[in-house]
């Protein structure tokens, strides 16, 4: 329930911020355990309230796919989706295993560094660890569209995982809302509008890795 939601998890602190979403550091009560919440933005960069924004109808339909996606993409690289869900202030949001460790800009900052044993060969490894991710999620059709150094994360027990698949596609499907992610949006928003997807031809990702 929307409630259970909202007392289940306790944010400890915000991690990161993007362009459709913020990551929070949370802990599970029921389970005892501390995890990353991503949740939705509004339009004015706020969460509370993100479900019955009607100016965010796009922003929302994109952050439940990136859901959906991830969720369904089950590979050691890729981090696991636990729930999907709406918290009594009406924040959007869905909860992943919380990765302990550097992004690869770290990392490679460190190699050029030679800082605690990183070199070209655990950098290559790193890369391979990735590539595999990207060949599992391409076998499913899926296309990630924002690879950069900011998204790949080392855990600190070796561990590679590919973050952020907001700007994910999956090929061969109609850039069009489908009827899982209607009927999660009619579930999670008031009024149950449709929410539009990426305009066909649209072009995304960081400029400076495309």
């Amino acid at each position: 329930s929307s409630q259970g939601g909202s007392e289940r998890y306790h944010t400890r602190e915000e991690i990161a911020r993007g362009g459709m979403g913020a990551i929070l550091n949370v802990w599970d009560e029921d389970l005892r355990r501390p995890l990353a919440m991503k949740v939705a933005l509004r339009e004015d960069g706020e969460t509370s309230g993100a479900a019955t924004d009607k100016g965010s109808q796009k922003r929302l339909s994109r952050f439940l796919e990136e859901a959906q996606i991830t969720s369904q993409l089950d590979h050691p690289g890729i981090v696991p989706v636990h729930d999907l869900g709406i918290d009594a202030e009406g924040r959007v949001y869905f909860t992943m295993q919380l990765v302990d460790g550097r992004d690869m800009r770290d990392v490679v900052a460190m190699a050029q560094a030679g800082e605690e044993g990183w070199d070209l060969r655990r950098l290559v490894g790193v890369l391979v660890r990735v590539c595999e991710a990207l060949a599992y999620a391409h076998s499913k059709g899926v296309v990630h569209r924002d690879i950069k150094p900011g998204n790949v994360m080392v855990g600190k027990f070796g561990e590679v995982f590919l973050m952020d698949w907001g700007l994910a596609k999956v090929m061969g499907r109609e850039e069009i809302v489908d009827e899982p992610t209607s009927m999660i949006i009619h579930t999670l928003r008031s009024d149950g509008s449709s929410a539009q997807h990426t305009i066909a031809g649209d072009v995304v990702g960081t400029p400076a890795f495309m």
